[in-house]
């Protein structure tokens, strides 16, 4: 009986192995790296890719903190944050612990809001001159895409952009906590990304 457990366990072990198997980082980007990210929602998704994009290419990383954050509840929250698009209001966030004219390589993620960026990543981006810089967006999405966002990203800097990661956090990067199997997202996913744009020599 000892030896049936003992082999099941290998060939459990076995099985977790290959599937955790991990994809290796081809290639760093160039410069000095900072990743820029909003993330509001309890389930924290963009804060999620963030981490695994710190994770993968170092460098540092700095939330967007707005002065007067958004409270109450959900309908409270659509309702201020769809009054600040309508009248292009561009609210406070608190001060950098980083200089962006620091670094070369640039993140910028956001959770999809209306079709775009959330308010305080366009504070953030109407306060930065992006001149001579990498960008390299990311965001997450509740099912309806990533609408305008690597447009208004493009439109919005005066850096290079190259292609970004979208990622729909309802049913993909939630699931990394064990909240189902289906469209299961993990930092493997964000280091292919990151391979596919950035070669073994740096930028491509």
């Amino acid at each position: 009986m000892k030896k049936i457990i003992c082999a099941v366990m290998a060939v459990l072990t076995a099985a977790c192995g290959s599937n955790a198997k991990e994809t290796e980082l081809a290639g760093k980007p160039e410069g000095r790296v900072l990743v820029v990210y909003f993330s509001e929602s309890p389930n924290r998704n963009t804060h999620a890719v963030a981490m695994w994009i710190h994770q993968a290419v170092g460098g540092d990383i700095q939330a967007i903190e707005m002065v007067e954050p958004y409270t109450g509840s959900y309908r409270e929250i659509v309702n201020r944050s769809r009054q600040e698009f309508r009248n292009s209001v561009h609210p406070q966030i608190k001060p950098f612990k980083h200089n962006v004219a620091d670094y070369d390589v640039i993140f910028i993620g956001s959770p999809i809001w209306f079709n775009t960026y959330a308010p305080p990543v366009a504070t953030f981006l109407a306060g930065n001159d992006f001149t001579g810089k990498i960008i390299v967006p990311f965001c997450t999405h509740g099912g309806h895409g990533a609408g305008n966002f690597y447009d208004d990203i493009r439109d919005n800097t005066q850096g290079a952009v190259l292609p970004g990661f979208t990622a729909r956090g309802s049913n993909q990067i939630e699931r990394r906590m064990g909240r189902g199997t289906k469209d299961k997202l993990s930092k493997n996913d964000v280091v292919i990304w990151l391979n596919e744009i950035f070669g073994t020599d740096g930028q491509k």
